[in-house]
């Protein structure tokens, strides 16, 4: 229904179906038969996990901005006309200065906001001075510059997959976003985070990528992190440390087990 009740209409939507086992297929075609008037382009693939879903939505996706949505996503009537807008009032020497736009997003259950909004309305600054120099915690979301996610697609893992503060953080070395304290997303909460979860307590892939992307975030912002947060540096490296040696007992663990298959 976010989509059918979009006030700004001139857009395309892209659906990655990503090996569901169910009957999504049936109801999307459904869905797409019922609803001309929407431009949606279709995509079946095999099971690969969300950001190989959203490397291949980047791949054929058109236009100026991306807005990522997950399938249980709700966003308001106003979101995408809010963007345009908001977007095109830039003058283009601005827009080259912006990776794209931050809102907020408000809780499933209760409706207020999720996370700390930002020090003022329209404050333009970078995710990464964001989180460290203003300590904004929580969910926000927004929409992303099409043409830098072209060039920089997440990292394909066997068995996980990288957080997406991996875009976020990147973009941030050179280029600011535009933040507006208007909430749009409604934000469930789960427990699939690979922090959240804390899977990489007992799995190798994904305890490969917490030290993949630790060691990756520090070579490139340790200085920023140790001038404006020290402890979150010396939190990255307890966890790098912890992932490191849960691989090398669980590599030890699988070659054992290996070696007593063969012996007996």
């Amino acid at each position: 229904m976010s989509i059918i009740n979009q006030i700004f209409k001139d857009f395309e939507w892209i659906i990655i179906n990503d090996g569901s086992t169910d009957n999504s297929a049936i109801l999307i075609k459904s869905f797409i038969d019922e609803h001309p008037e929407i431009n949606i382009n279709y995509i079946e693939q095999n099971n690969a996990g969300k950001h190989i879903s959203w490397n291949t939505a980047v791949e054929i996706a058109r236009g100026q901005l991306f807005v990522p949505a997950d399938a249980d996503d709700y966003f308001l009537p106003d979101t995408l006309s809010f963007f345009y807008n908001r977007w095109n009032a830039l003058s283009s020497t601005e827009q080259l200065k912006l990776s794209g736009i931050n809102v907020l997003c408000f809780d499933n259950e209760t409706n207020n906001i999720v996370g700390t909004p930002f020090p003022f309305d329209g404050i333009k600054s970078n995710n990464l001075e964001l989180a460290f120099k203003y300590k904004i915690e929580g969910e926000h979301w927004g929409c992303i510059r099409l043409d830098f996610l072209k060039t920089r697609h997440f990292p394909i893992v066997k068995g996980s997959h990288f957080p997406e503060s991996y875009l976020w953080y990147h973009f941030a070395k050179n280029y600011q976003v535009i933040c507006y304290n208007k909430p749009l997303r409604r934000y469930y909460t789960t427990e699939t985070g690979i922090i959240q979860s804390k899977q990489y307590r007992h799995n190798i892939n994904e305890a490969s990528v917490v030290v993949r992307y630790n060691l990756w975030f520090v070579k490139n912002f340790w200085l920023y992190i140790l001038r404006n947060s020290p402890k979150k540096l010396y939190e990255i490296a307890k966890v790098t440390i912890l992932c490191t040696i849960l691989i090398i007992i669980l590599s030890v663990k699988k070659s054992l087990d290996i070696i007593f298959l063969k012996k007996y």
